[in-house]
């Protein structure tokens, strides 16, 4: 798996824990009237476990790194716009370029970066 497919894969899971956190809430159903069957929230958490399993076998040490930091930032990978971390709103600097070689931390925050078109 290459760099660039890790980094979608692990923001497509990150868009999965944000989402069971979410409906696992018990304020979600109050504040949105809409109810979550049990069943659709197991079945997003296998489809968790599916692509957690697939990223720690491809690159465990970027895994376990968004997980420490999922626990410190409720969050573990953020997209850059305008050469910005949309974590902690650190400018980038120069020096840094995105690339398909290596997975790019922000210098300030930690958090694993990611470029989208």
């Amino acid at each position: 798996m290459s760099n660039k497919e890790f980094l979608k894969k692990l923001y497509f899971l990150q868009d999965l824990d944000l989402l069971i956190q979410q409906v696992e809430d018990p304020q979600y159903t109050e504040k949105t009237g809409l109810q979550v069957s049990p069943d659709k929230v197991e079945e997003l958490k296998r489809k968790r476990k599916e692509i957690a399993q697939e990223l720690r076998k491809a690159n465990p040490m970027m895994y376990q790194r968004y997980e420490m930091l999922r626990r410190k930032y409720g969050r573990g990978i953020t997209r850059v716009v305008n050469r910005m971390c949309t974590n902690c709103f650190a400018a980038l600097p120069a020096s840094i370029i995105p690339t398909d070689e290596k997975i790019i931390t922000c210098p300030n925050c930690s958090i694993i970066l990611i470029w989208l078109e």
